[in-house]
């Protein structure tokens, strides 16, 4: 360095604190490494060295050592840049930055060819008394360890947050809207008795056929503040990665992520996203299977069957053809028998009445189907009376459904009722006695050496695909037993619509899961409770057969 000891040196005093340091650091003391600690070091030091005075303060709060991207930071080598600087003084060389290779790069080419003093109390390093020893193996190594801190605390981080997600513990800054942190214990969310309604709505809306759109324009024009203003209005310093205006809106992507999101049915999904490495701030998402859900989990807003129906009215795409306007009667319900595409609404305008009716989209494209039409009046009554017979069907299992919740039936007793991995648990087994007897076979001569690696791997190929078929089954049957004890309370539920008069949308989506019309104006109507309907079949006549049962449940 050119400089003399005597010459003086203006000095940039620079500070910088992150929460990362202090999370998952048993030995970082916070009080030491607060900002006003640092600066209050920093400033002893230059007081007590003549040749120095303070040039000005550069300070990153909250901002991680990990990279140099910090706003000071840059602000401090423009002043280097400039000359308005020659010398750097920081408590330690982990306030300096934590990466190996950008810390060495600046401490051993940038400022030496900028001829900039380089001082780090802690470390007991000043560039112009430091030796090359110093300068060429103590530093980097230091550096080195900071580096490795950065790694060490990411997969600290990582580990610990995996930990909590597994353990049901919410560890988002922020509750999703319609909950809040539980004031007792942050890693628990309940319900934000403020907006629930709002949510409720939402679902309701979209139910009744309402777009998206529609549904956002209603929230604002009735002066529902958005989730973001609701946040600001319960005084939450929330950062968000989507564009906002000055006041946020509700609009179709806001409404659409509450729409989808199981939050609302008590099922907690997270580790949906995750950072590329330690040193970049790039998020990428992660596949589905690789989330962290933990079920039933906190207080449900949503009835998960309403939940489940949205999920088939948003994959339908339902489009209202003018802005306000809600969804056709039928939209996302109505299908071809024959080719199993969906329906197309069409309008005739002949004569004095305009006539409504649905055709095949196929047909209706040029492709190879046909007609299958049917007047939109035609279609209201008939399936109308459908509904009302399948309601009064319905009302058949009430005496069912209550002996059922009686015996409260166990998963083990559920999974004994369905038959299906029995059979693959003995096509399993027999693959596997045929698979350990071929080695005997072997050793007698009834089989070749070629044959026996052949007829091996063909087993172990059945037994594997067999295992993966029962997992396939373990899947379906807790799904069905979660079905069909979440489905206990719904015969009470449509009750109230057996003197139904006229089709709503509400009641038809939450009934119906597919019509298809057939070429000679029949309907066949396919309900969302008719595998619940087969539950309660299997399991009454499996539970009313003999005493010995109540043994199994």
């Amino acid at each position: 360095m050119s400089k003399r000891i005597s010459d003086t040196y203006r000095v940039a005093m620079y500070l910088r604190l992150s929460q990362d340091d202090e999370k998952y650091d048993k030995d970082f003391k916070a009080e030491s490494n607060s900002i006003s600690n640092q600066r209050l070091q920093i400033q002893d030091y230059i007081d007590k060295n003549e040749e120095m005075e303070l040039a000005k303060e550069y300070v990153d709060d909250g901002y991680s050592g990990i990279n140099f991207e910090r706003p000071a930071f840059k602000e401090m080598m423009e002043d280097v840049i400039t000359g308005s600087i020659n010398c750097i003084v920081v408590k330690d060389l982990s306030r300096f930055g934590r990466d190996y290779i950008d810390s060495g790069r600046y401490l051993q080419r940038v400022f030496p060819s900028l001829d900039i003093r380089f001082i780090a109390l802690n470390d007991n390093y000043d560039s112009f008394t430091a030796s090359e020893t110093e300068k060429n193996l103590v530093i980097p190594f230091k550096n080195f360890i900071n580096d490795n801190y950065c790694r060490d605390t990411s997969a600290k981080v990582r580990s610990v947050c995996k930990v909590k997600r597994k353990q049901g513990q919410f560890i988002s800054n922020y509750a999703p809207y319609g909950y809040e942190k539980d004031k007792e214990d942050k890693h628990k969310i309940v319900i934000d008795k403020e907006v629930e309604y709002v949510v409720r709505k939402i679902f309701s809306m979209k139910l009744e056929g309402y777009s998206s759109y529609s549904i956002a324009k209603h929230l604002n024009d009735n002066g529902i503040p958005s989730p973001m203003e609701h946040k600001k209005t319960k005084g939450i310093r929330y950062k968000t990665g989507f564009s906002t205006k000055a006041v946020a809106k509700w609009d179709t992507p806001a409404v659409n992520r509450i729409l989808i999101n199981e939050i609302y049915i008590g099922t907690l999904q997270q580790g949906k996203r995750e950072k590329i490495n330690y040193k970049l701030d790039k998020v990428v998402s992660k596949d589905k299977s690789d989330w962290i859900e933990i079920e039933d989990n906190h207080e449900a807003i949503i009835d998960p069957h309403d939940f489940e129906i949205v999920q088939k009215l948003l994959k339908c795409d339902i489009k209202a053809k003018t802005v306000g306007e809600k969804a056709d009667l039928f939209s996302g319900l109505l299908f071809c028998k024959d080719c199993n595409a969906q329906m197309t609404k069409k309008v005739d305008k002949r004569g004095k009445t305009p006539t409504v009716y649905y055709i095949c989209s196929s047909y209706n494209k040029g492709q190879d189907c046909s007609r299958h039409s049917i007047k939109q009046e035609e279609l209201q009554r008939t399936v109308l009376e459908m509904i009302r017979h399948y309601i009064q069907y319905l009302g058949e299992y009430e005496s069912v459904s209550e002996k059922i919740k009686e015996m409260e039936v166990s998963y083990e007793l559920f999974q004994k009722i369905d038959k299906r991995q029995e059979y693959t648990k003995k096509s399993k087994a027999k693959f596997e006695l045929l698979k350990s007897s071929l080695y005997q076979d072997l050793k007698e001569g009834i089989i070749a050496e070629e044959e026996f690696y052949d007829m091996r791997e063909f087993y172990t190929n059945r037994i594997v695909e067999s295992e993966l078929i029962l997992e396939k089954q373990s899947k379906e049957i807790a799904r069905l037993y979660k079905k069909s004890l979440g489905n206990q309370n719904f015969l009470a539920d449509i009750k109230k619509y057996q003197n139904i008069g006229t089709l709503e949308r509400g009641l038809l989506v939450r009934l119906v899961d597919k019509i298809y019309v057939l070429e000679d104006k029949k309907i066949e109507i396919q309900f969302n409770y008719d595998e619940t309907i087969e539950i309660l079949d299997k399991l009454s006549s499996y539970t009313f057969q003999t005493p010995e049962i109540r043994e199994v449940v």
